[in-house]
């Protein structure tokens, strides 16, 4: 107690100095003083020696890293503030926190609401195996093994990543496109167009339309297989397509694989596709239908001891088509009037 007390007058005497001191406007490293083993900053000052903290993560991988301090200072000295090593074995230094940050292994769940693949559960150590007595009847004992906070970007000078944030990195990093959508009908201009008609495609109440995907590329259906490191983890991830689905633009909905193409082979203009087609039941009103492809992928992910499958960004494409209605002539029997 007496210790505490003799910190916090030693703070406030070092307080005052460093407002005489230090010129007028001007930020000087003796604004921020140690008192009861931490910083207490005046007229906006920062921590010594430490970078500003990181924006947290956004979207889907996570933030870059950021330089440790360069002056690291350990604010529980015996006689005031002492230097410190900026690294160790338990980590990196951090001034504001009087701790060493490093990532915790192993990695506990995500907190409701966050993403493993942006942030991960990081330990704050230490600088020396004591523990101390603090609040609570009796006292509660605290600081022997640090404690784990939940962090969407890494602190200043850590430089490693958790093999989900690596594996999200590395699923960023391939390149996934829609399918080239096949259709029959095709399109073209037709031979009661007038001239100068841009084509487009045609189909009829009742009339069998085909589906599938044109040529097929790694981009548009896979696999694609690559490795890399990112913040000292190797990751092998392979991204490939769980479901390709049909908005056929009259609310029917259907999943198919590659689809087969059409061929003139199929000479009754009634023959449904084997694998992905459907049949329209009215007429798009003179206008016409979006029909759009939209493909589902997923990353399935090794590394680092672990592995994972990430969801990605589906990849859509769409094509118009006009459905008509065919009309019906009755034309009468020979020997009929």
């Amino acid at each position: 107690m007496l210790r505490r007390l003799g910190l916090a007058l030693t703070g406030l005497i070092l307080v005052a100095l460093a407002a005489v001191v230090a010129p007028t406007g001007a930020i000087a490293a003796s604004e921020c003083v140690a008192v009861e083993s931490s910083w207490v900053c005046e007229g906006g000052a920062s921590v010594p020696g430490s970078p500003e903290e990181p924006v947290g993560g956004s979207g889907e991988t996570p933030v870059s890293f950021t330089p440790g301090p360069q002056e690291c200072l350990w604010a529980g000295g015996e006689d005031g503030p002492e230097d410190i090593d900026c690294s160790r074995e338990e980590g990196s230094w951090n001034n504001e926190g009087q701790c060493y940050w490093s990532i915790a292994d192993p990695q506990r769940a995500a907190p409701a609401g966050e993403s493993e693949s942006v942030g991960a559960w990081y330990e704050c150590m230490p600088p020396y195996p004591e523990c101390r007595e603090e609040g609570g009847l009796g006292g509660v004992v605290t600081g022997c093994y640090g404690r784990e906070e939940w962090h969407n970007s890494p602190p200043p000078g850590v430089a490693m990543y958790t093999p989900a944030q690596a594996a999200a990195l590395l699923a960023a990093s391939f390149t996934l496109a829609p399918v080239e959508i096949g259709l029959a009908p095709e399109e073209k201009v037709h031979s009661d167009d007038p001239e100068g008609t841009a084509p487009y495609r045609r189909t009829w109440v009742g009339i069998p339309v085909w589906a599938w995907v044109n040529n097929p590329t790694e981009a548009t259906w896979g696999p694609i297989s690559r490795s890399d490191e990112f913040g000292g983890v190797s990751i092998t991830g392979t991204a490939s397509v769980t479901a390709l689905t049909w908005d056929t633009g009259d609310g029917q909905m259907i999943d198919c694989g590659l689809g087969t193409p059409f061929s003139l082979a199929y000479s009754d203009s009634a023959v449904d596709s084997p694998n992905c087609g459907w049949r329209y039941q009215q007429t798009s009103d003179g206008g016409s239908l979006t029909v759009s492809a939209t493909t589902a992928w997923k990353v399935e992910w090794t590394g680092g001891g672990e592995s994972g499958t990430i969801m990605m960004p589906t990849t859509t494409s769409s094509t118009n088509v006009r459905v008509g209605e065919l009309q019906s002539v009755n034309v009468p029997a020979a020997g009929n009037n």
